[in-house]
């Protein structure tokens, strides 16, 4: 975040959005515009976002609908009844932007396609995201950030020690196509400025988990038929006499750093290490070696003198120990986000965007009245929607815990 201008106007100011997604995909690309100055709506079954119900929290607000939600105000609306469908198309109507995230086929069913919605907004974006695209013998596959993860190759990429293939421990194919999802709405939009129409743009998180990795698959078919080597050696994680940092060396110069910090300066003078390409075919000595050096001292002071040497490394910490890193505190990385009387959360803010507030966390159908009304039902007829079940009204209790 940049704390040396602050824009007087957010660049989607004026953008109206209505996200029909759920989980973290759809809704943390909706979430990206909301904080960069769009007005989101999002819209809920009753049956409320999955997200809402996977892991700790209350109230519908769990680490997911509040990571992936924040900046949003919601509707909760049933789109199964033509009622309910009625009242999306007249939002379409008014709306600059639609996002879902169901399976191919599901908006048409529902009447809500895009050559249904471009019909009654020519100039809409409509985002749809998918496991697998529109086409093809996976189309109707249920697709999911871990199913990626393991399609994909990046469970492999990420084996352990033994060769055994590891989930990356966050839903990291979902977030990264949140942020790939809200470049490609910008795209759009600035291409809207020449045409004044709309467009489908659709992603699909196999092409996003393809786009993530470009590097480490070129690096696959670059070094076939051999041993998959480190980018460079030393590269990696050490435990200390209290704990763990991690320690890279990328040039010759640093490596020679490194030798004096600690405290083997003849290292950086040896002719078999003097290089990458020769450190990489001693690899398991020089790592055995930094190892048992690294072991006689605690983490601080090990950092201290590596700092002092200009030696990339750092402390491996836990998001406790992130969290209040004095430089990520001096940068304000973090807002404190309070929801009703629960503990404060630190929630972070959007890289190089200076200043910007949270935000509403929207609880399932919490905007309901004011949504609708704002956008051209008198209060009788949000009444009568109401009491038909049609739309439906926010939850009980504003906290997470």
């Amino acid at each position: 975040m940049s704390t040396t201008t602050k824009r007087t106007r957010l660049p989607y100011e004026g953008i109206r959005v209505l996200d029909l997604s759920q989980g973290i995909a759809g809704p943390s690309c909706g979430a990206l515009l909301a904080r960069q100055g769009a007005d989101v709506v999002k819209v809920e079954p009753p049956a409320g976002d999955w997200g809402r119900l996977m892991g700790d929290g209350a109230n519908g607000l769990t680490a997911i609908s509040i990571g992936a939600n924040a900046g949003k105000r919601a509707l909760c609306i049933d789109a199964t009844r033509a009622q309910g469908r009625a009242v999306l198309h007249r939002m379409i109507q008014r709306t600059d932007v639609l996002i879902d995230s169901f399976r191919p086929g599901v908006m048409d069913t529902l009447g809500l396609g895009y050559p249904t919605a471009s019909k009654l907004n020519a100039a809409l974006i409509h985002l749809s995201i998918t496991g697998f695209g529109p086409s093809g013998p996976y189309r109707d596959k249920a697709g999911s950030d871990s199913v990626l993860q393991a399609l994909g190759g990046m469970m492999a990429m990420n084996r352990d020690g033994e060769g055994v293939p590891r989930r990356i421990g966050m839903m990291i194919v979902d977030a990264v196509c949140g942020v790939y999802a809200a470049q490609s709405v910008g795209a759009a939009l600035i291409g809207r400025r020449a045409t004044g129409r709309g467009e489908h743009v659709e992603l699909s998180l196999l092409e996003v988990t393809a786009a993530l990795q470009t590097i480490p698959i070129l690096d696959h078919f670059m070094s076939a038929g051999r041993e998959r080597l480190p980018a460079t050696v030393p590269s990696g994680t050490f435990r200390t006499r209290d704990g763990f940092i991690n320690v890279v060396a990328l040039r010759n110069e640093m490596f020679v750093r490194l030798a004096h910090a600690l405290g083997h300066p003849e290292w950086g003078s040896r002719e078999a290490w003097s290089t990458n390409a020769k450190r990489l075919a001693q690899r398991v000595e020089i790592n055995a070696a930094i190892a048992q050096v690294l072991r006689e001292r605690d983490s601080d002071d090990w950092l201290e003198r590596l700092h002092a040497h200009d030696v990339l490394c750092a402390a491996v910490n836990d998001y406790g120990d992130f969290v209040t890193d004095p430089q990520v505190e001096h940068a304000g990385v973090f807002r404190d986000l309070v929801l009703g009387d629960a503990p404060g959360l630190p929630f972070a803010g959007v890289p190089g965007l200076a200043g910007g507030e949270i935000g509403p966390v929207p609880r399932q159908g919490e905007h309901s009245r004011a949504v609708l009304v704002e956008f051209g039902w008198s209060d009788s007829e949000v009444d009568a929607l109401l009491t038909t079940g049609v739309v439906i009204e926010a939850q009980t209790g504003s906290g997470w815990a």
